[in-house]
């Protein structure tokens, strides 16, 4: 086994990001990640047990690695070291009735911790409160044919959204420029499925500070709520979580 090792830090970092759905605003919490391999453990091991050296240790954790292995391929679930049970199941559901064996889906791995790991980490401290905000940010509408910056847009006409983190990446259905039907007030139905949306492929310009696109024939007169969804992270990357952007201001369609 490779005897690697990560660079520690010492505080339990924690980023603040903000969403918000509707008329509903919220903000969730996520760990960084301060990854420790097995190198780390042998550390830990060292500085309250040196009975057993290095090598031996090292040569042991693969042993126990391998064996490991060979049960997940005989499709046991295996309780690691009593921190949790490593478990087998399906990636996905099944969409149909009555299915048969053959379809059952590819398998992945899931891990329940045990109690006494969950109990480890009940005293872990939050050292750093990094607050963060990946979500698009909308700033300006740019009519192309009244060739204004306003929230009054033409209809069958093109438009261009200026701002931050805008480019469109992801899932089809989930991602991409929204609008949703709203009262005077700017409420509107969070369901997705009834807002028009304009596809990545419509986009006549898809970059982060700039959104180019034709508004479709079925966005007809009245008023909406602007929203931008994508997982565009950076480069090639794709973010597995959608973020979330709306336009502050109530849009107008005439």
């Amino acid at each position: 086994m490779n005897d690697r090792t990560n660079k520690l830090n010492d505080t339990v970092n924690v980023s603040i990001h903000k969403a918000f759905i509707a008329d509903k605003s919220f903000s969730y919490a996520k760990v960084q990640r301060n990854t420790a391999y097995i190198g780390n453990i042998i550390d830990k091991i060292l500085e309250k047990n040196n009975v057993l050296d290095r090598e031996t240790l090292l040569y042991a954790a693969g042993l126990f690695r391998n064996g490991i292995f060979d049960l997940l391929k005989d499709g046991k679930s295996v309780d690691v070291l009593e921190t949790g049970v490593l478990y087998i199941k399906p990636v996905k559901g099944i969409e149909k009735a009555n299915p048969a064996i053959s379809d059952v889906p590819d398998m992945t791995l899931g891990f329940t911790p045990s109690e006494s790991a969950l109990e480890a980490i009940k005293k872990v401290v939050v050292g750093a409160n990094i607050t963060g905000d990946n979500s698009p940010v909308i700033t300006e509408l740019y009519d192309m044919f009244t060739r204004t910056a306003t929230t009054e847009l033409t209809s069958n006409h093109s438009v261009r959204i200026s701002g931050r983190k805008l480019k469109i990446a992801g899932e089809s259905q989930e991602t991409g420029v929204f609008f949703a039907s709203c009262d005077d007030t700017g409420t509107y139905d969070d369901n997705i499925s009834s807002w028009i949306h304009i596809e990545d492929s419509m986009l006549i310009d898809n970059r982060s500070v700039v959104l180019t696109f034709n508004l479709p024939a079925e966005l007809t007169a009245g008023k909406y709520r602007l929203i931008v969804r994508t997982a565009y992270g950076s480069r090639t990357r794709i973010n597995k979580s959608v973020r979330t952007g709306l336009f502050e201001h109530i849009v107008t369609i005439r």
